[in-house]
């Protein structure tokens, strides 16, 4: 696979994305919501879904983390991680569309859409 180091660099980022968002999502939920323009969705009863969300979020960049030192050895968790990023892209515009949630968190989900393509190129690639 060729540029191996700027892959394995590409993982590390995206784990670190992953585990920023968790970071957030477990210390800092009233910023995180604010920024999202979702302040007024951060209710008591909102906090224990959002742990758990925080929890499988840190799990996938745990998992990006060990891609980054070998992506073609790991690219079952690369296929994973591809249809995670999709699905939550797709859920999150899903819901904006037809529940009126708010366009920020759309807005950064974009971001997975464009980790999941760049996922897509490195598991297809070949050795």
């Amino acid at each position: 696979m060729k540029n191996s180091r700027a892959w394995r660099r590409f993982f590390q980022f995206s784990a670190i994305f992953n585990f920023s968002a968790a970071f957030a999502m477990l210390f800092a939920p009233e910023l995180l919501f604010e920024i999202l323009m979702m302040s007024d969705a951060l209710t008591a009863e909102a906090i224990p879904w959002l742990h758990q969300f925080a929890g499988l979020v840190m799990v996938f960049g745990m998992g990006y983390w060990l891609v980054s030192t070998n992506p073609m050895l790991h690219k079952d968790i690369v296929w994973m991680g591809c249809v995670g990023k999709t699905v939550v892209f797709a859920i999150a515009w899903i819901d904006i569309a037809f529940f009126a949630a708010p366009i920020g968190f759309g807005i950064l989900v974009i971001a997975d859409l464009i980790f999941a393509m760049f996922f897509a190129m490195v598991w297809k690639a070949k050795e």
